[in-house]
């Protein structure tokens, strides 16, 4: 296979694979389902489940429900604390969802939190930030991509797999700084939360035990998001290796087969010097001087103008 038909091959897969990753990132930025929460409420006691269904800082936790980059939402059918709650009315999203805050509480002045609530406010607004870096470079990659198909050059294909490559950088950067809230939440923090309550490390025993939580699929999605982006990357920057040895090809191949080689390959001579030369005083010039490429020597000159006549004594 001809380093033309490789370079091809490589450019259309890391096009189809781009579309994939870059449709695969907009799902999982858009979608609610990186983490998912069961709560088996049967095996609460009985003044969890009332405390459950008045105070809505408890209702949050102990009911079923999934949660991403924008929303927290409560699609089972035992909410009650939504239901009988007005002054939460504003803050619901579709009857059931709440917007994730990112802001830091007013309830309070910030040295009244800890370190740990506040490094894990900072890190779920990174988890967002470089998200959507990674979403609008990707964008740009693909874009660059695009490019390539129309333009076969490399610099192309080397600016969009570098692009593509900081897309998938920043995903994975995203999803450790999602990691480094989660292990905060469960691990650190003591405060208690003015929206959403206190957190996993702070939650009774029973709580804890009846709570099964696992990652949905959006965050699977972001995964697969950034092994596309990087491996879109990798083809892009290979096909810019070979585009780039096509075009050295390409360049030998003209200098070896371009009309001045061949003109100058051929065996009959070339002219050195202008075709024409005036007579003088009706004397005959010689010219034009003419060169053998064969041979590698020059040929008899051809004279120009009417025959000499011969001498006649008057």
């Amino acid at each position: 296979m001809s380093h033309s038909s490789l370079g091809t091959g490589l450019l259309v897969a890391a096009t189809v694979f781009g579309l994939i990753g870059a449709i695969l990132l907009s799902v999982s930025f858009a979608t609610d389902h990186w983490t998912e929460v069961a709560v088996n409420v049967s095996a609460l006691g009985i003044e969890t489940r009332t405390a459950r269904v008045a105070d809505p800082s408890v209702g949050r936790h102990i009911t079923d429900r999934h949660s991403g980059m924008w929303r927290e939402c409560y699609p089972g059918r035992d909410t009650q604390f939504l239901e009988n709650l007005a002054n939460y009315e504003p803050e619901l999203i579709d009857k059931y969802c709440f917007f994730v805050k990112y802001n830091i509480p007013e309830e309070r002045n910030n040295n009244d939190w800890s370190n740990d609530y506040l490094s894990r406010i900072h890190l779920l607004r990174c988890w967002m930030a470089f998200f959507i870096v990674a979403l609008v470079v990707f964008l740009v990659a693909y874009i660059f991509g695009l490019v390539l198909c129309c333009w076969r050059q490399s610099k192309w294909a080397y600016i969009a797999g570098l692009c593509a490559y900081i897309a998938a950088f920043s995903t994975a950067a995203s999803i450790a700084f999602f990691h480094g809230a989660e292990y905060l939440e469960r691990n650190k923090i003591l405060d208690e939360d003015p929206y959403t309550g206190k957190f996993w490390y702070n939650w009774p025993s029973e709580v804890q035990s009846a709570t099964d939580r696992e990652y949905g699929y959006s965050y699977i999605i972001g995964w697969l998001a950034m092994f596309f982006a990087a491996l879109t990357a990798t083809f892009y920057s290979i096909a810019g290796c070979y585009i780039g040895e096509e075009r050295y090809q390409d360049r030998d191949y003209y200098d070896k087969h371009s009309r001045s080689h061949e003109y100058l390959d051929r065996s009959y001579p070339m002219p050195l010097e202008p075709p024409y030369k005036e007579q003088y005083y009706g004397y005959p010039q010689q010219g034009p001087y003419l060169y053998d490429m064969d041979a590698r020597q020059p040929l008899p000159a051809i004279q120009y103008g009417p025959e000499p006549a011969a001498y006649r004594w008057g």
